[in-house]
């Protein structure tokens, strides 16, 4: 299915009694392919493979055992395929537990992670799905030894993410508002153990803690060292979220949240198949299921630090940095055809305030807390606030060209194929469809705008 969301409400919440397309609406109906595909074993495949006439295939179409003997046709074979398939309306569930904040109840962490899966799906999504579990566990035991956090966590498990992110997506587009106005960030946990390797995407503002994170959790495979040592050790960068493959899509694409999403392992080869099972886990991707409670911990402690730190721990100085080499790229892809003076400009405003920012979140933390110190509370509510608020000033209404419902323009999926760029999304769309010179500023100027957004919002003020 294209696109994500229920397709039967798009662009709205599909709650009981709420506003539903009939399944005949185009609106609906383009959402589907008109293609239908069956997945063929190994075996059958060669056996229909080696039936065919014709040229030979190119080199690099040929695999398997049929090899050098591979043709594409005509042949003599005909393959009667039975695809059994419906359109039917299910209900779907989203399970949500709140700890309620004992300073800031009305400020939200959340932890998220889908329920559904292919098959059995042992590694997507019960890796994930354990390790949310295991967390709730461990946060009910803090809980009897007297703790309560600061601001509150939510622990989501979401229905139907196979589908096309529909659980997250709607309960995303039935609280926007209150997610606009109140989330700290969402930390997304999809397949958490499908190999060996720790990676992660976040948006630059949680870099820094999450590498914090990281130095407090032995790493699976080697006690002597952390998960952040082994990270490093690997070489690998924290990547950045425009791909829309897990439910960290409507947070931050729609919403505006900050988002982390992380996961053990590149990729696997039993992914979406009855093959992902309990019996593959143990005996490949985490035998001892080390890992697992590595996650567990990398993630927990994620949602500890941001819900009980009085000054909230975003880096927006890593932020700025991050803009500047997305800036520098596109000037090099556009070759001075187009200038990019705005983008610079507003890079420069942005790094400015980032810069006060951090001064101020600095002094703010030496100073002696209390929770009595009204003026204290005030100040760092305030800050924290404008931290929080900064990232949706990314947001466009409009959104991203023939993807309008994604709003980042940061960070969000290209709509064109052949876009070379995996940020600023409607630049780099502009330029993979060789649009006019005007069109691409056009898109610069949008960026540009966003960028002075989330600096005014970082700021405060009306000045």
């Amino acid at each position: 299915m294209r696109g994500i969301g229920d397709p039967v409400s798009p662009g709205w919440p599909g709650v009981v009694g709420g506003e539903k397309l009939s399944l005949d609406d185009d609106r609906v109906s383009r959402r589907f392919p008109k293609i239908p595909s069956l997945p063929l074993s190994l075996h059958n495949a060669e056996i229909i493979l080696a039936s065919l006439g014709g040229a030979r295939a190119p080199v690099e179409w040929r695999s398997g055992r049929v090899g050098s003997s591979q043709r594409v046709g005509p042949g003599r074979v005909v393959v009667n395929m039975t695809l059994q398939g419906e359109m039917k309306m299910k209900k779907i569930h989203n399970v949500v537990a709140t700890i309620r904040g004992s300073e800031e109840p009305d400020r939200y962490v959340i932890l998220g992670n889908h329920r559904d899966a292919w098959t059995y799906g042992a590694v997507d999504p019960n890796s994930g799905t354990s390790a949310l579990l295991d967390i709730g566990r461990r946060f009910s035991l803090l809980l009897e030894s007297g703790w309560r956090p600061r601001r509150t966590i939510l622990l989501c498990s979401w229905d139907a993410e196979e589908f096309g992110m529909i659980g997250s997506t709607e309960w995303v587009e039935e609280h926007v508002l209150n997610l606009g106005a109140s989330a700290v960030a969402y930390l997304n946990v999809d397949c958490a153990v499908q190999g060996s390797g720790f990676f992660a995407g976040a948006t630059p503002q949680l870099d820094s803690v999450l590498v914090d994170a990281l130095k407090l959790v032995q790493d699976p495979a080697d006690v002597t060292l952390t998960v952040e040592e082994t990270f490093k050790s690997q070489n690998n960068n924290i990547e950045r979220l425009s791909r829309v493959d897990s439910d960290f899509s409507g947070f931050l694409h729609h919403a505006g949240i900050p988002s982390i999403d992380m996961y053990y392992g590149a990729d696997y080869p039993v992914y979406h198949t009855a093959f992902d099972s309990y019996d593959w886990m143990i005996r490949n991707a985490d035998p001892f299921f080390h890992r697992h409670v590595a996650m567990a911990g990398i993630w927990g402690l994620l949602g500890i630090i941001l819900a009980d730190e009085p000054v909230l721990p975003f880096d927006y100085i890593s932020y700025a940095e991050q803009l500047q080499a997305h800036r520098d790229a596109v000037s090099k892809l556009l070759e001075g055809k187009v200038s990019v003076d705005p983008l610079s400009v507003a890079i420069q405003e942005f790094s400015l305030v980032a810069k006060e920012v951090a001064d101020e979140a600095k002094k703010l933390k030496e100073q002696a807390y209390s929770k009595y110190d009204v003026a204290v509370a005030a100040k760092r509510r305030e800050l924290n606030d404008r931290m929080m608020l900064a990232e949706r000033g990314f947001l466009d209404s409009e959104g991203i060209k023939g993807k309008e419902w994604f709003k980042h323009l940061v960070y969000g999926p290209a709509a064109e194929p052949e876009s070379k760029l995996c940020f600023f999304p409607g630049i780099a769309d502009a330029i993979a469809t060789n649009s006019s010179d005007g069109s691409i500023k056009h898109e610069i100027w949008r960026v540009t705008r966003a960028i002075q957004r989330a600096s005014k919002a970082l700021k405060g003020g009306f000045t």
